[in-house]
Parts: structure tokens; sequence; C-alpha cells
């Protein structure tokens, strides 16, 4: 009888456990297809902005409504607009992860603004109220301009005192 060596052995059991396939492993994400902005739901909420503080927060969820499973590779592109006359743009604040998407699944993004002011400035002041946010997949040329929401579901607006937005990495949604 022959003996076995012990990393053939090791190597058995961990295939048989499943401890070499998991959700969220680069090796399993590389064969999967990249998200596309058609392929995704979208949606903005404003959330309650918090006492005393410049800054107001939203959060930007996609959920794939497609057949198969796709991969949110890195930071999407936002951009909020009013009219013609200005646009702000979202810049990522840290390093990305792929974010596997099976069907029905969704990736939340948190947002991060300069909030308007109570009082206007005799300057001009805070004064871009976005009327749409223009959204997109990472890696992806499809652009798509969904409305802004309260966490009511309601529509807001977004007003914003910069031209800068921040986005946390992309994780997956709970649920």
């Amino acid at each position: 009888m022959r003996k076995r060596p012990l990393t053939v052995a090791a190597l058995a059991v961990l295939v048989l456990s499943g401890g070499l396939v998991a959700c969220d492993d680069p090796r399993v994400d590389a064969f999967q297809a990249n998200c596309t902005t058609k392929a995704l739901k979208w949606k903005v909420t404003v959330l309650k902005k918090k006492a005393r503080t410049p800054h107001r927060e939203a959060r930007l969820s996609a959920v794939n409504t497609g057949a198969n499973g796709c991969v949110f590779r890195g930071y999407p592109d936002v951009v909020v607009r009013s009219g013609k006359a200005w646009q702000a743009d979202a810049v990522g604040q840290g390093r990305t992860r792929p974010v596997s998407l099976p069907s029905g699944k969704g990736v939340v993004v948190d947002l991060r603004y300069r909030d308007a002011e109570v009082k206007h400035r005799e300057d001009g002041g805070c004064w871009a109220k976005g009327d749409d946010v223009v959204v997109g997949a990472p890696r992806d040329g499809g652009r798509t301009a969904i409305k802004a929401q309260d966490e009511k579901g309601r529509k807001a607006d977004m007003v914003l005192c910069d031209y800068r937005i921040t986005m946390a990495p992309p994780r997956a949604a709970a649920g």
C-alpha cells in the first residue's frame, strides 16, 4: 500500500469541505461578467440630516435585475446635475473590492457632500439644487438619470455647497 503525501490529503479535505469555494473569492469573480448600467436598478436615498453637521449623507444602491450574476468592480460613476448650469462629481475614497451580485442581490455606496446652509450668504453661499443624479456602473459606458428620494420614498432634492461628493467603497447590501 502506498502512502499519500500529507499535502494531498489536506487538499482533499479542503475541497470536500468547500473551503476553496466562496462567493466573494476573487478567483470565482474573475469568471463573471462586469455589471452593466442597464442590468442594475438604481436608487439614491438622501438620509436625514444629523444635527450640527455641515455634511449630508446619501446612499446609492443598485440591484442586479439581470438573469445572470455579475461583479461590481470599482466605484460607480455618479454626477449630480442641475440643468445645464453645473454638476457635482462623486470621487471614491479608499480601495474597492469586487462585489459579486447574483440576480436579485444589491450593492450599496455611501455618499457624503457639503450640505446647504440655512441662511444664504451675500456672496451666494450654497446655491446648487440637484435635479438629476446620473449614475453608471463601473467599467461601463452606459449612464442613466434617476431622481433622489428621502428615506420614506418621496422625491428629495440634493442641495450642495460644493462641486465634489465623496463615495465610500461599494459593499454588498444586507439581506
